[in-house]
């Protein structure tokens, strides 16, 4: 689950034109999926990736986030979050495998950048062994 949400981050960064500097969140530990604020019932854990992306002035950040759907392309849909903001905002559902992103216009005071938020689908880790692999 880790590299498909870090895949997707790295895909929509490249869209982003030099210069850029990419400011990766530390990663921390996975929410379960039976998390209680998510209403999740399942085992198993999702991973979160967020980064921030500075851009140069001269970038049309909102221009951008509202390419983002196309940019994407096919197996990729927009999902409004249904939260009226102030800033540019686009969230994304990949049905297959699950994963969604939202990109939005940075509102730090400061740094004019894209921040991005992925989450992947629920996955389970397969547990260690011994044992040698069947074959």
């Amino acid at each position: 689950m880790r590299e498909e949400t870090l895949d997707v981050l790295r895909q929509v960064a490249a869209f982003i034109p030099e210069p850029k500097q990419i400011s990766e969140t530390p990663e921390f530990v996975p929410y379960p999926c039976d998390e209680e604020l998510a209403f999740g019932t399942r085992p198993g854990a999702f991973f979160t990736g967020q980064w921030a992306i500075s851009v140069s002035d001269d970038f049309d950040v909102r221009a951008f986030v509202g390419r983002v759907p196309e940019l994407l392309g096919d197996g990729w849909e927009e999902d409004p979050l249904g939260i009226p903001v102030s800033f540019a905002q686009v969230h994304m559902v990949r049905k297959s495998p699950r994963m969604t992103i939202t990109v939005e216009e940075s509102v730090s005071p400061g740094t004019k950048a894209v921040e991005l938020l992925a989450i992947s689908r629920c996955g389970a880790e397969e547990p260690e062994t011994d044992e040698p692999a069947r074959q």
